[in-house]
């Protein structure tokens, strides 16, 4: 199995998503008849969460899916105006097992990190972003512009945070000329008729915070500050399902849903944030967001620890999501 991506540059993407529309009425393999069209009414427009105009409501988390350009303008062709990117560290060139991810109903991975370098991801999301600016032009709409945020992911330490290739990565979504100067040479010499899409340079002005699974809530709130505080962004913290409780987890799981094979230690919850402690870190983070003039939300939620249930993936411990995690996200939201 091939354990390495090759990233497109942004003419090769550019000219795939323009043939293939012209060939099939379809692009990155996905039928026009699918495509969303924003309405001139503004009807699903939202100021949530952090007060810029977005389009829609909806996107993808961020996942292995969102590390790759065309992946995230085929999430913005169906519809999606708030896009989280692939969550970003460190250490970047990290070795991935293989097979990473079984989806059969519940779904289960053991990868946790980006399989592109720092700077391979920033590119990526600069050719992504450059693509949703300019396709709304190549496809007609009446509307160029309804709002699209893209909130870049980072992980999962204060050091790793504070690291230099960490915060050239910051640096560059906060301001991406560099890597979009050449994506507007690009559209002015090969592509004249969309030269004049105005595609800002700042890429994001917020992030989701992922930290590892038992990670203390001092050094949660000490990176959020951090982000807050000296990078200005506005931030949201990523929670747990272990928040809900092994007892209710359990019953929702076993009881209500059926899935009695799903094996969670005890110590999944043990070493997780607990419920109280979350609360007083919401309300701490609510305050020093509002003092820095910048937003705070909260993501519900991450994945799930459990035990292998099956041999498709290495190791003992897999990460578990999809249809078996929702009805405990939305128990939490209602509890919080």
């Amino acid at each position: 199995m091939k354990t390495e991506m090759h990233p497109l540059a942004f003419p090769k993407l550019l000219e795939w998503a323009l043939a293939e529309h012209r060939q099939s009425r379809s692009m990155f393999g996905i039928s026009e008849s699918l495509f969303y069209a924003p309405r001139s009414d503004r009807r699903f427009e939202t100021q949530r969460p952090f007060g810029t105009p977005i389009g829609t409501p909806i996107g993808p988390a961020a996942g292995p899916h969102t590390q790759l350009a065309q992946n995230i303008a085929s999430a913005w062709l169906c519809g999606a105006r708030y896009i989280e990117l692939k969550t970003v560290q460190v250490l970047d060139r990290l070795e991935i097992p293989r097979p990473c991810i079984d989806a059969a109903d519940e779904g289960y991975n053991v990868e946790w990190s980006q399989e592109l370098t720092l700077e391979q991801s920033a590119r990526e999301y600069a050719n992504a972003w450059a693509l949703v600016h300019v396709l709304p032009r190549a496809l007609g709409h009446r509307l160029e512009t309804d709002g699209v945020a893209f909130n870049q992911s980072v992980g999962y330490t204060l050091e790793g945070i504070r690291s230099e290739p960490v915060r050239r990565f910051l640096d560059k979504l906060a301001d991406a000329r560099e890597l979009l100067d050449p994506v507007r040479e690009v559209l002015r010499r090969r592509f004249p008729a969309l030269a004049d899409v105005e595609i800002p340079n700042r890429i994001s002005d917020s992030v989701t915070l992922s930290t590892m699974h038992g990670c203390p809530p001092d050094e949660i709130e000490r990176i959020a500050r951090h982000l807050l505080e000296d990078r200005g962004l506005h931030i949201v913290v990523k929670l747990n399902p272990t928040l809900l409780g092994k007892d209710r987890v359990t019953e929702i799981l076993h009881e209500r849903l059926g899935f009695r094979d799903l094996d969670i230690p005890g110590d999944v919850f043990e070493r997780d944030l607990q419920f109280a402690a979350a609360t007083d870190l919401i309300a701490s983070l609510r305050s020093t967001a509002e003092r820095c003039g910048r937003g705070f939300a909260v993501k519900l939620s991450n994945t799930l620890a459990m035990r292998n249930p099956r041999d498709t993936l290495p190791g003992d411990t897999v990460y578990m999501s999809g249809r078996a995690l929702y009805p405990i996200t939305v128990n939490l939201f209602d509890k919080l």
